[in-house]
C-alpha cells in the first residue's frame, strides 16, 4: 500500500511540474510578444527615421491614397521582403540537442531524484557536492540553449509583425485605376499573396517549433532549479549533522540490516562518476587540447635545452649535475607541471578528474624521487601510495557504505605507522628530505588520529573526511615540493643556456638570488594550491568561500562612512601587488645596467626611480578606483597629510623631492664612482628616501637624498670613466735628469694609459734629499687605475734599479754632545 501511495505521490508531483512548466512557459511567451509590440510601436513612434522601406509605405497609407505606380513599387518591396524572411526562417537551426542531450539530462536528474534525494537514501557530503557542481553545470547549458533559442524568438516576432502589415496591405481595396497598370498590378499581388501564404506557413511551423523547444528547456530549468535547492538543503544539513554520530560504535555489529551490499554501492558508485565526469569533459575540450600542446611545448622546450648545454656548454655536466630531476627524465618533469597545475586550470571540477590528476602527479612523483631516495624510504612511499589510493578512491563512494569502514580504520592505522618510521628516517638521513617535511608528518599523524577516534565514537562520515584528507594532502604536499624543484630547475638550465657571450643579458644575472626570489614565489603558490586542496578534501571550500564573501562583501559603516571589507582588502592588495612589481622591475632594470657599465647614457640609472614612482602612483589610483573609495575622501586623507608635512615630515618630504630632482637631473647614477663628505664608493640604489653607497672596503652607506643636493659631491664618472693619476718620484742629487725622463717616458707607453691626453713628466721641485719629478697620465677605465698605478710604480722602480739611478731616502745628521752626558748624576733611585 505504502509503494503505491508513493508512487500516486511521484506521478502527481511529476504532472504538477509539467502543468507548471506549460503554464509558465505561456506566460513567458504571451509577456515576451506584449513587450515586444509595445516597444516596438514606442520605437517606431519615437524614431521614424529608422523604419524600413516597408514600414514606410504602409505608415503612409493612413496619410493619403497611393497611386497605382506607388502601389506596385511597394508589392515590389513585400516581395523583397518576404524573401528575406523566408531566408532567415530557412537557416537551420541546430535543435539536436532535444534528442541527444535533453533525454539524457532528464533521465539523470529522474534518477538523482528518484534515489539519491529521497529521505531513505544515504548519501555522504561529497556526492552531495558532485551534484551541486553536476546540476549548475547543467544550468549553465541550458541557459545556453535557452539564450539561442529567445535569439531565434526575436526574429520569429520581427517577422510575425512585418507579415502582419503585409497582410494588411494586402486586404485592402485599391479601387478603380487604369485597365493596364490593374492588370499589372493584379498579377503582381496575386504573386506576392501566393509567396505571403508560402512564408506565412513556414512562420508558423517555425513559431510553434520554437514554443515547443521552449516549453521543454522551461520544464528542465524549473527541475534544476528545484534540485538544486533540495540539494543544498541536504548539504546544509548533512554539515549541521556533521558530529552526530551516523553509525554504530566499533565495538558493535558495523553493519546495518537496511543498507545495500557495499558491490551495489561500488557500481553505483563507478556509473554516476562516470556519468558527470563525462558531461563535464564535453564542454571541456578546448582545455584539454591546450593540456596536450602545453605539454608538447614545455617538453621540447626542456629537451632543447639539455641538448643546446651538452653540446655548446665546456662544463655542461656539471650544469646538468645540478638539474638532476630533469637530467633524468624530461617528460616525467613536463608531466609533473601539467598534472600539478590541471586541476586549477577547470572550473568546478569533479572529484573524479582531481583525483586523476592527483593520483597522475603522486606516480610522476614516484619515479623522480626514486633517483634520491634510498630502498627503505622508497619502501614507506610505496605503502604511501597504496594508501593514498584507498582513501582517494573510497572518496568516490556516492553512498554511506560503513562495511568501508574498516578498511579505512586499517589503512589508517598503517599510516600512523609509515609516519613515525618515516620520522624516524628524518632524524637519520636529514639530507635526502626537505627541511619543513616533519611538519607534513606531523600534520598527518594528527589527521588520522582524529579520524581512528572518531571512527570508533561513530562519527563515521567525519572520520571518513579526516582520513581522507589528511591523505591526500600529504601526498600532494611532498608532490608539490617536488614541482617547484622541477620548476627551478627548469629556470636554471633556460638562465645557464642564455650565457652564450659575455655581452648577454643573462649572463649577469645574479641566480643565486633570483633562485631564491623565485622559490619564494613559487612555493608561496605551492601552499596555496595545498590549501585550496584541503578544503576541498574535508567539503569545506565552498562554505568557507560563501562565509568568506559575504563577510567581505556586508555594508557596514564608521560614522558617516560607509565601507566593506572587501574594498579595504583589495586597496591594500593592490598596494603590495605594485610595490612588489616596483621592486623587482627595478631589481632586474639594476641588472640591465649592468651590462651597460661602459656606456652610462644607455644605463637607467636613477631612472629607475621614475619607474618606481610611476608603478606605485598608478598602483595606488588603480586601487582607489577598484576599493570604490570617493575621491573627495582621499583629498582630506591628502590635506591631513599636509598637515603633518607641516608639522613634522619636512625633512622625510625633502628627502622624497630630492630623489625626485635627483631622478629628473640624473648628476649621479647607478654604477657611478662618487665622492660625497668624508665617503667615497660606487652608487648602488638611488631610492625614493635615501641612496645606498657601496664602500670600498664592503660597507654600504645609506645617505638621504637631501644630502646628495646640499653638499658637495664629486663624481668620478658622470660624463666619462677616464682619470688622471699622479706620482711623485725623487732621484738622487746628481742624477742625469735626460735619462730619468726618457725611463720614465719609455714605461708609460704601454697599454692601459691613454695617449691622448699625453702624458706629462715634469721636475717639480728640489727637495731636501731628492730631485723630485711629477708625472702626470690617464687611464681609461675608473675601475682600473689603482691596478695601472701599482703596474706604473713597479716598472718604474725596477728600471731604476737596472740603470743605476738612485731613488734617495730622507737623511738627518745628529750631533750629539759628549760633555754634558758626563756631567749629568746617572739616576740610581731604588724604589721601597
Amino acid at each position: 500500500m505504502s509503494t503505491h501511495t508513493s508512487i500516486l505521490a511521484a506521478t502527481s508531483k511529476k504532472v504538477r511540474i509539467v502543468y507548471y512548466s506549460l503554464f509558465y512557459c505561456l506566460f513567458c511567451i504571451i509577456s515576451s510578444v506584449s513587450a515586444f509590440s509595445q516597444n516596438s510601436n514606442q520605437l517606431l513612434d519615437l524614431i521614424p527615421e529608422v523604419k524600413n522601406d516597408t514600414v514606410n509605405l504602409t505608415d503612409s497609407l493612413g496619410k493619403e491614397p497611393l497611386s497605382m505606380g506607388q502601389r506596385i513599387q511597394q508589392n515590389q518591396k513585400f516581395l523583397n521582403t518576404l524573401q528575406e524572411i523566408q531566408s532567415r526562417l530557412r537557416q537551420a537551426q541546430d535543435t539536436s540537442f532535444l534528442q541527444e542531450e535533453l533525454p539524457v539530462i532528464e533521465m539523470v536528474l529522474n534518477r538523482i531524484r528518484e534515489q539519491s534525494l529521497t529521505e531513505q537514501s544515504t548519501v555522504n557530503l561529497r556526492f552531495l557536492n558532485e551534484l551541486e557542481n553536476l546540476i549548475i553545470g547543467y544550468n549553465q547549458q541550458v541557459n545556453k540553449w535557452q539564450e539561442s533559442i529567445n535569439k531565434r524568438s526575436t526574429d520569429l516576432i520581427d517577422a510575425e509583425e512585418k507579415l502582419t502589415r503585409i497582410n494588411q496591405v494586402l486586404n485592402e481595396d485599391i479601387g478603380k485605376g487604369e485597365p493596364e497598370s490593374l492588370q499589372g498590378y493584379s498579377q503582381q499581388k496575386e504573386a506576392l499573396e501566393k509567396k505571403f501564404h508560402t512564408v506565412d506557413s513556414l512562420y508558423r511551423i517555425k513559431r510553434f517549433a520554437g514554443l515547443r523547444i521552449q516549453t521543454q528547456l522551461s520544464g528542465i530549468k524549473i527541475q534544476l532549479d528545484e534540485l538544486l535547492e533540495s540539494v543544498r538543503l541536504r548539504q546544509a544539513e548533512f554539515r549541521r549533522d556533521l558530529l552526530k554520530r551516523d553509525s554504530p560504535y566499533l565495538w558493535q555489529s558495523h553493519a546495518i540490516a537496511s543498507e545495500k551490499p557495499f558491490s551495489e554501492v561500488i557500481h553505483e558508485t563507478l556509473i554516476l562518476n562516470r556519468v558527470i565526469l563525462k558531461h563535464y569533459l564535453e564542454t571541456k575540450y578546448g582545455w584539454l587540447i591546450f593540456l596536450i600542446a602545453a605539454f608538447l611545448l614545455i617538453y621540447f622546450w626542456i629537451r632543447t635545452m639539455i641538448e643546446k648545454i651538452s653540446q655548446t656548454k665546456d662544463f655542461s655536466s656539471l650544469i646538468l649535475q645540478r638539474s638532476k630531476y630533469l637530467r633524468y627524465s624530461p617528460f616525467l618533469g613536463t608531466a609533473l607541471i601539467l598534472l600539478t597545475v590541471g586541476p586549477y586550470l577547470f572550473s568546478f571540477p569533479p572529484y573524479l578528474l582531481i583525483l586523476s590528476f592527483l593520483f597522475g602527479s603522486v606516480l610522476v612523483t614516484t619515479f623522480l624521487i626514486r633517483i634520491v631516495l634510498d630502498r627503505p624510504s622508497m619502501v614507506l612511499w610505496s605503502v604511501m601510495v597504496v594508501s593514498f589510493l584507498v582513501f582517494g578512491s573510497s572518496n568516490l563512494i556516492t553512498q554511506l557504505a560503513h562495511q568501508e569502514k574498516w578498511y579505512l580504520l586499517g589503512f589508517s592505522m598503517v599510516g600512523i605507522i609509515m609516519g613515525i618510521q618515516l620520522l624516524k628516517l628524518i632524524k637519520e638521513k636529514q639530507h635526502l628530505f626537505p627541511v619543513n617535511l616533519p611538519y607534513l608528518i606531523y600534520f598527518f599523524l594528527a589527521m588520522q588520529l582524529m579520524s581512528i577516534a572518531f571512527h570508533i565514537i561513530g562519527r563515521f562520515s567525519l572520520g571518513k573526511i579526516l582520513g581522507v584528507a589528511s591523505t591526500l594532502s600529504t601526498m600532494q604536499g611532498i608532490s608539490l615540493y617536488v614541482f617547484v624543484l622541477v620548476v627551478m630547475e627548469g629556470i636554471y638550465l633556460q638562465s645557464e643556456l642564455s650565457k652564450e657571450n659575455q655581452k648577454d643579458y643573462a649572463n649577469f644575472l645574479n641566480y643565486q638570488a633570483i633562485y631564491s626570489r623565485l622559490k619564494k614565489i613559487f612555493s608561496f603558490l605551492a601552499l596555496l594550491m595545498w590549501l585550496y586542496l584541503l578544503l576541498v578534501n574535508i567539503s569545506l571550500n565552498q562554505t568557507l568561500g560563501d562565509q568568506l564573501i559575504t563577510f567581505l562583501q556586508k555594508d557596514r559603516s564608521f560614522g558617516n562612512t560607509s565601507f566593506t571589507y572587501g574594498s579595504i582588502l583589495t586597496f591594500f592588495l593592490l598596494i603590495w601587488v605594485s610595490s612588489v612589481l616596483a621592486k623587482n622591475i627595478a631589481y632586474f632594470a639594476s641588472i640591465r645596467d649592468n651590462q651597460n657599465l661602459e656606456q652610462r647614457d644607455k644605463r637607467l640609472g636613477s631612472s629607475i626611480l621614475l619607474i618606481r614612482l610611476a608603478i606605485l602612483t598608478i598602483g595606488f589610483f588603480l586601487a582607489i578606483a577598484a576599493s570604490g573609495l570617493s575621491l573627495d575622501k582621499v583629498a582630506i586623507v591628502l590635506g591631513a597629510l599636509s598637515v603633518g608635512i607641516g608639522f613634522g615630515l619636512q625633512t622625510i618630504v625633502n628627502n622624497l623631492v630630492s630623489g625626485i630632482i635627483l631622478a629628473f637631473e640624473r648628476p649621479i647614477q647607478v654604477g657611478d664612482a662618487i665622492e660625497v663628505g668624508n665617503r667615497s664608493g660606487v652608487v648602488k640604489e638611488v631610492g625614493i628616501r635615501s641612496s645606498t653607497l657601496q664602500a670600498y672596503d664592503g660597507s654600504e652607506v645609506i645617505i638621504p637624498n637631501g644630502d646628495l643636493l646640499s653638499q658637495h659631491l664629486v663624481n668620478w664618472t658622470l660624463s666619462n670613466k677616464s682619470r688622471r693619476i699622479e706620482l711623485m718620484i725623487g732621484v738622487a742629487y746628481g742624477t742625469d735628469l735626460e735619462k730619468v725622463h726618457k725611463v720614465i717616458d719609455k714605461i708609460l707607453d704601454q697599454e692601459g694609459i691613454l695617449s691622448f691626453p699625453k702624458s706629462n713628466i715634469f721636475v717639480h721641485n728640489f727637495g731636501d734629499s731628492a730631485v723630485e719629478f711629477r708625472i702626470l697620465f690617464w687611464v681609461a677605465n675608473f675601475d682600473q687605475w689603482l691596478q695601472v698605478k701599482n703596474q706604473v710604480l713597479r716598472e718604474i722602480y725596477q728600471a731604476f734599479a737596472s740603470e743605476k739611478i738612485e731613488i734617495p731616502f730622507p737623511q738627518r745628521d745628529l750631533h750629539i754632545k759628549t760633555e754634558q752626558l758626563q756631567k749629568k748624576p746617572p739616576n740610581n733611585k731604588s724604589e721601597g
